[in-house]
C-alpha cells in the first residue's frame, strides 16, 4: 500500500545523484594544465591532428596547414625524446595562462637533466590551446612557425 504524499526512496535517490553530477560536470571545466598535459601526451606519441586542434597560432592558420607542419615537425624529430613534470599553472587576464614545467630532453641518456620551461595558452573558442608562437625551440626541435 502506499501513502498519499509520501515519495518513494527510490525517486530522492535519483534526483540526489543528477543533483551531483549536474555539480561535477560544472566543476570539471577544462584547466589550462589538462590541455598543457594533451598536447604533451600529443607531441609525444605523434598525433598532429591533437596537436594542431590544440594549437594556437596568430595569426589564424587553417586546421589542414596546422597539421601539415606538425607533421614536419613530428618527421624531423623522429627520434627527440623527452618526458616532463608539471609544476603547476596561471591564469593570466584576457584568458592567457602560463603552465610550467620541468623538462627533460634526450631521456634516457646519461646526460639528460631537467630544465625549466613553461607552456602559454590562450582560450579560443572556450578551449585552451597552447601558443605555438610562444614556445621555445631549445625545449623541441623543428617547432613550427
Amino acid at each position: 500500500m502506499h501513502r498519499r504524499g509520501r515519495v518513494h526512496w527510490l525517486l530522492l535517490a535519483t534526483g540526489a545523484a543528477i543533483v551531483v553530477l549536474a555539480v561535477l560536470a560544472a566543476l570539471s571545466a577544462e584547466s589550462p594544465e589538462g590541455a598543457a598535459q594533451e598536447f604533451m601526451v600529443a607531441l609525444a606519441k605523434g598525433d598532429a591532428t591533437t596537436l594542431a586542434d590544440r594549437s594556437y597560432f596568430k595569426p589564424p592558420r587553417e586546421r589542414a596547414s596546422k597539421i601539415e607542419s606538425w607533421k614536419k615537425t613530428l618527421d624531423r624529430a623522429e627520434y627527440f625524446r623527452f618526458v616532463w613534470r608539471f609544476k603547476g599553472f596561471t591564469v593570466l587576464p584576457n584568458d592567457r595562462a602560463t603552465v610550467s614545467m620541468d623538462f627533460v630532453r634526450d631521456a634516457g641518456t646519461k646526460w639528460a637533466y631537467e630544465e625549466n620551461f613553461s607552456l602559454d595558452l590562450v582560450k579560443d573558442g572556450g578551449r585552451w590551446k597552447v601558443d605555438v608562437l610562444g614556445l621555445s625551440r631549445e625545449m623541441y626541435p623543428a617547432l613550427p612557425r
